[in-house]
């Protein structure tokens, strides 16, 4: 590990969970050299950050956001897993104007706090990011995304996915997704704890990946944060986007716009681009029937 970055992780980690402890000037210093911690940023308006937001993605290849977050599933290098929810909740994001340093209730948006980006920066070496649904995290992750070096996914990280998504199938359908989770973690499909596996879900909630077909990914339809569903602590899970995985189940399709018992091949939903689904369709076949998702690779 560089030593920055366990200057990074020790400002706000120890053994009793969060905390602060000043770095020193020299590894502060050295953190930032090597990208790990920042000075107090330029403060950013609402229109500024979705302006740089839009710029930012046509930098951004969905192909290279997918890839990335497929090798974290073995690496367990998990500053490349953030990127697909920071990735596509800033391309679902609809245009429009807020012109108050207040938080914009339509793309939750809000003036960066004090911690500037060291916090997210820690947020997202920690457990791939948290607050993808920020405008203000998903500018800061898809920049330092654009910095990290071009990956390629490997068997086994394709073998990892293929195994959490055919872990849904063994949850009745009464569980929600604190117990997907569960089964994950308990299952060791991946190098991971569960505060881990519950971003991961997050991810993929966001991504429209994994989601319901009565709460739609951001990119079939935005919803601003009063109808967002609640955060829900069940079994100590809680949701960070507008409770898609909070509403699956084992019913719930991979691909919402596939009717029930059609076999067909994947393909991007909505009116915006699915990086991870775009990449997937090439590698499966989704047999949409008895009430659940089967998937299965093509030779």
């Amino acid at each position: 590990m560089d030593k920055g970055l366990k200057t990074l992780l020790d400002t706000y980690w120890d053994a009793g969970g969060w905390g602060h402890r000043e770095p020193t000037a020299e590894d502060f210093e050295q953190a930032k050299r090597e990208g790990y911690m920042f000075d107090p940023p330029t403060v950013r308006t609402h229109d500024e950050t979705l302006g740089l937001l839009r710029l930012v993605l046509e930098r951004i290849s969905p192909s290279d956001v997918a890839n990335a977050f497929l090798y974290s599933l073995s690496t367990r290098k998990l500053q490349y897993r953030s990127a697909l929810g920071s990735y596509y909740y800033a391309l679902a994001i609809p245009k429009h104007t807020h012109d108050k340093l207040e938080n914009c209730y339509l793309c939750n948006w809000m003036p960066l706090q004090g911690y500037g980006y060291n916090v997210l920066n820690f947020e997202r070496y920690k457990w791939g990011g948290v607050r993808h649904t920020k405008p203000e995290y998903a500018l800061f992750d898809l920049e330092q995304f654009l910095l990290l070096p071009k990956v390629t996914p490997s068997p086994e990280d394709w073998d990892i996915l293929k195994s959490i998504l055919y872990a849904m199938k063994e949850l009745p359908k009464s569980k929600k997704a604190g117990a997907y989770r569960e089964l994950i973690t308990k299952k060791k499909l991946l190098k991971s704890n569960k505060s881990e596996v519950e971003v991961l879900l997050n991810i993929l909630g966001i991504s429209g990946i994994l989601s319901g077909q009565d709460a739609p990914c951001y990119c079939d339809e935005f919803v601003n944060v009063y109808q967002r569903s609640p955060r829900e602590h069940t079994n100590d899970y809680e949701t960070l986007h507008r409770g898609l995985i909070r509403k699956m189940r084992e019913q719930h399709r991979y691909n919402p716009r596939i009717p029930r018992g059609q076999s067909t091949e994947l393909v991007p939903t909505g009116t915006l681009h699915n990086s991870l689904r775009f990449v997937l369709q090439a590698h499966f076949r989704v047999y949409a029937s008895c009430g659940y998702a089967r998937f299965h690779a093509r030779s």
